[in-house]
């Protein structure tokens, strides 16, 4: 593939840490461009399938210029057709302008400032269900790129740990800020949780600290339970109501069986002792 070596300042004025190059005349402040201090020993060249090309440069660094980071990009941008991986040729009107790009870190000698700020750590207030996405953006006050390392810890309602998560190595650079996202926590929590962050930076060491507190509960779930638990109570009490009323008319129909039963009894006693009683002797047996 044929094409152009360039060299280009850069700016990241987004979140999400994507680069934007800068080409030809721009208003990028000095305190941070270095692509003037850069001169390539050529600007085109021809890298081979499957291999590589070393380009030499030299930087220039100003007498005057101010401490702190300094960055630029080099970048190679095809000048011919890129061949479709499926063997044919893209059309031109439809193909899409690519670059290969690296970025270059300089730092000049000289005090620096470092600072930095949690400018927003957040999370849903509330969530039906774990994991909860907590977004920390971070900006960098200072002269020069910072790579912040730290955790996030998520405790529950008691203050045991129930989550942690490292953010990982980012680089921030100058006037910009940085979203790290990090996703913590299992399906099931319940109730109110408690997140911390915190993460040093710079030569010193610096600190950054945030907490927040979310609530985490599975509202469907619970009520689909509490719905089976009254259905279930109900059909206990209908059941109930039924043996009750079925037991009762048992022990009533018992009850008639047995005062029958006495009256049968004393019926029988009562004939039986008018046959074996002796009936009365009259006057004329007597004579």
């Amino acid at each position: 593939i044929s094409g152009t070596f360039k060299v280009a300042d850069f700016i990241v004025d987004n979140s999400e840490g994507s680069p934007s190059f800068l080409e030809g005349p721009t208003t990028l402040s000095n305190r941070y461009a270095a692509a003037q201090w850069v001169t390539l020993n050529t600007e085109k060249g021809t890298i081979p399938a499957a291999g590589m090309v070393i380009i030499d440069g030299k930087i220039r660094v100003p007498s005057d210029a101010n401490p702190g980071g300094k960055y630029f990009a080099v970048f190679f941008e095809p000048t011919s057709n890129i061949p479709d991986p499926t063997g044919g040729k893209q059309e031109e009107a439809a193909s899409v302008s690519m670059r290969i790009a690296g970025l270059v870190y300089l730092r000049v000698s000289g005090p620096v400032t470092e600072s930095a700020e949690v400018i927003k750590f957040s999370a849903p207030g509330f969530s039906e269900y774990g994991p909860v996405d907590i977004s920390t953006e971070i900006k960098n006050n200072g002269d020069y790129h910072i790579t912040p390392k730290g955790q996030v810890t998520v405790k529950d309602m008691f203050g045991l740990e129930v989550a942690k998560a490292d953010i990982g190595e980012t680089n921030i650079f100058p006037n910009a800020s940085r979203t790290i996202v990090t996703k913590l926590g299992t399906k099931w929590m319940i109730g109110k949780f408690t997140a911390d962050f915190n993460a040093t930076y710079g030569e010193s060491g610096k600190t950054l600290a945030s907490s927040l507190t979310f609530w985490v509960f599975p509202w469907k779930v619970a009520i689909a339970v509490t719905l089976g638990i009254i259905i279930i109570i109900l059909i206990v009490i209908i059941l109930s109501n039924k043996f009750t009323k079925k037991q009762k008319k048992l022990e009533e129909e018992l009850t008639e069986e047995k005062e029958e039963l006495e009256k049968l009894k004393d019926a029988l006693k009562d004939k039986i002792s008018s046959i074996t009683e002796p009936s009365p002797i009259t006057e004329e047996e007597k004579k």
